[in-house]
């Protein structure tokens, strides 16, 4: 699920209108439909805390890199398990057979 996704599930859960979590974060209502459209991909920090808050979820829920989060595949979270036990040096290896694989997709 996408970060755009996740925003309005997690504000539909709450029966918060646009309007309202626009309010509560400081943004235009505007902008919160650009984030929920995925029009708007990469909103700050400081914004995604300020939403996470009033939504009363965690950042990572709300960026999708909680690994406990049951919407994760268990395969997916299986490996993130085992990257924990890996050196500094395999850890390196790993990330840049991810960069290799993410650049060959765009």
């Amino acid at each position: 699920m996408a970060l755009a996704d996740r925003i309005k599930a997690f504000r539909m859960r709450k029966k918060l209108s646009l309007q309202e979590l626009a309010d509560s974060a400081g943004v235009s209502k505007a902008h919160i439909w650009d984030l929920e459209t995925g029009r708007s991909k990469n909103p700050s920090m400081d914004l995604l805390i300020k939403l996470a808050n009033k939504l009363e979820v965690a950042v990572v829920d709300l960026v999708g890199e909680n690994p406990d989060a049951e919407e994760e595949g268990s395969r997916v979270l299986g490996m993130y398990r085992e990257l924990k036990n890996l050196s500094d040096r395999d850890l390196d290896v790993i990330n840049s057979m991810i960069e290799r694989l993410k650049s060959k997709d765009t």
